[in-house]
């Protein structure tokens, strides 16, 4: 799991509290480390189908790729899933850290610095790396995951970032948060249970925290924002085309919606037991909860590296496959439908906004409007999985 907690039983062990004492004998327990090592084998199993394995219908490389300006870009869905890529990526690479160290303590005993006055410099220095690996990773991961909402909105908004943009961003930004929290911990002497006072404590072990649960915060409040923001264009550009919503038109944005609340829905069980954890820490440090604590780390220990997991079963294409043999046996009607628009009113279900009296070359204007690069165009049959 990442959690600042980890790194600073890294730290040496020469002086240490009650409470890190019996947490730290329940976090080198067999137990813990075998739910370490089943979750982050399926983290990596999740991880390599979305690399390697996950194929979707859609364009060949050379039609997802445009020239704008001169300059070969991406087109927005390849974005996507570009952006899905390296959030696979990411998730790879932290749950191969969990793995790795879990098979380590479970096989090689010690590797937690010991609780005495031996020289255990390759104790701290392995645990310290270790755990700095997983918290690099796994901060990359939350920020892959806040580009790929930011894209998503953008794309609706007709505008779009490159992909370098996005990893300029990403892979800087976690290296310099993971950086100055670990450097505020470890430096000079990796003695951060050496605390004396609040006020030592709060400049030696804090900032590592916050280094940590702000990324984590900032996604957990600004996805939702952004993913109400897409539905509320979705539902826009839909009534722009359509000038009413039928049935058709709001079981296209109830699939967003779900898809939406299915993403943040997993990172919010990922990831919401770490700050419930250092919530608790922080509060009840003096007369701590254990067994709600000891719950807690587990269930860290189970949903943290599942994210690669659970990604891959909300970040792909729903029922698109059925949606298209759908399409391809409607056609004519489809078609029928779309020719007398105008006459239908009265047939369809509930329409929020009734008809307008334009006339065609009128009503094309709104299509001419910045949106989304969907998959098909959207139609009467519209397939509710493109933004992917």
């Amino acid at each position: 799991m990442a959690d600042p907690t980890i790194q600073t039983f890294c730290c040496h062990n020469r002086i240490r509290s009650p409470p890190a004492i019996k947490l730290m004998s329940e976090f080198d327990t067999d137990g813990y480390i075998v739910v370490c090592l089943v979750s982050s084998i399926f983290g990596i199993a999740g991880a390599v189908y979305q690399i390697w394995i996950r194929h979707e219908d859609g364009p060949s490389h050379h039609a997802v790729r445009r020239r704008r300006g001169g300059e070969l870009t991406l087109s927005s869905q390849n974005l996507g899933r570009q952006i899905i890529v390296w959030l696979a990526v990411a998730d790879l690479c932290a749950s191969l850290g969990v793995f790795l160290r879990s098979a380590l303590w479970k096989y090689i005993k010690d590797v937690l610095p010991p609780d005495s006055d031996v020289d255990d410099t390759t104790n701290v220095i392995f645990c310290a790396v270790s755990s700095a690996w997983i918290q690099y990773f796994y901060m990359c991961t939350w920020l892959w995951t806040l580009c790929y909402a930011i894209n998503v909105r953008r794309q609706l908004s007709g505008a779009r970032y490159a992909l370098r943009t996005y990893h300029y961003y990403v892979w800087s930004i976690s290296a310099l948060l993971t950086g100055i929290g670990l450097t505020v911990l470890y430096v000079p002497d990796a003695d951060c249970h050496n605390v004396h006072d609040m006020t030592t404590a709060y400049m030696r072990i804090l900032p590592n925290y916050v280094m940590t649960y702000g990324p984590m915060i900032a996604v957990m409040v600004a996805n939702p924002i952004l993913y109400y923001q897409a539905s509320r264009e979705v539902d826009r550009q839909l009534l722009a085309r359509f000038s009413q919503m039928s049935n058709t038109e709001r079981d296209l944005m109830t699939k967003f919606k779900l898809k939406f609340s299915l993403i943040n829905l997993v990172f919010y069980i990922c990831w919401l037991p770490n700050l419930v954890n250092g919530i608790v820490l922080w509060t009840m440090w003096y007369s701590l909860p254990f067994p709600m604590v000891i719950t807690v780390w587990y269930i860290m220990a189970i949903t943290n590296p599942l994210q690669a997991f659970f990604n891959s079963l909300v970040y792909q294409r729903w029922n698109c496959r059925w949606r298209l043999r759908r399409q391809a046996s409607t056609d004519s009607s489809a078609e029928l439908r779309r020719r007398n628009r105008t006459s239908m009113v009265c047939n369809e279900g509930t329409p929020l906004l009734q008809a307008k009296t334009e006339s065609p070359s009128a009503s094309n204007l709104h299509l001419n409007q910045p949106s989304v690069d969907l998959n098909p165009k959207p139609t009467r049959s519209i397939n509710a999985c493109t933004l992917v």
